[in-house]
């Protein structure tokens, strides 16, 4: 594991957050524009017509390459979590939770820890 896959973790769980929301807010007029003309005859005189909407096709290509997407982000959070949980050090489990999880800086996680900045600063670099 390094750090820069680690730092990635917060950036992959809100692009995991965004993307469901675009796939549960998706439109059902994402797919490509379509337009037709057809002859009506229901006056007994033909008037042309003309037939516009959106491709189902287009929507549900759409959906599934969002979806896609999504079990991507979702397995490579998975498996920095599964990586995070395997940390045989409480301590340092709990500090690279808080920074790479939460987003809290070093000064903060050792504060709320009741640790010196030090002691932070060594476990991660113990781990890397």
């Amino acid at each position: 594991m390094t750090k820069d896959r680690l730092k990635q973790l917060r950036a992959l769980m809100k692009e995991a957050e965004h993307l469901e929301e675009q796939i549960r807010d998706l439109p059902f007029k994402a797919g490509p524009y379509v337009a037709d003309s057809a002859k009506d005859y229901r006056t007994g005189f033909p008037r042309t017509i003309t037939i516009r909407g959106y491709s189902a096709e287009g929507y549900y290509r759409l959906k599934r390459r969002l979806q896609e997407k999504l079990r991507q982000i979702q397995d490579e959070i998975a498996e920095l979590e599964l990586w995070l949980d395997g940390v045989e050090d409480s301590q340092l489990r709990d500090i690279l939770r808080l920074i790479y999880v939460n987003g809290l800086t070093q000064e903060q996680v050792a504060e709320e820890l009741g640790i010196s900045t030090r002691t932070v600063q060594r476990k991660i670099e113990k781990i890397f």
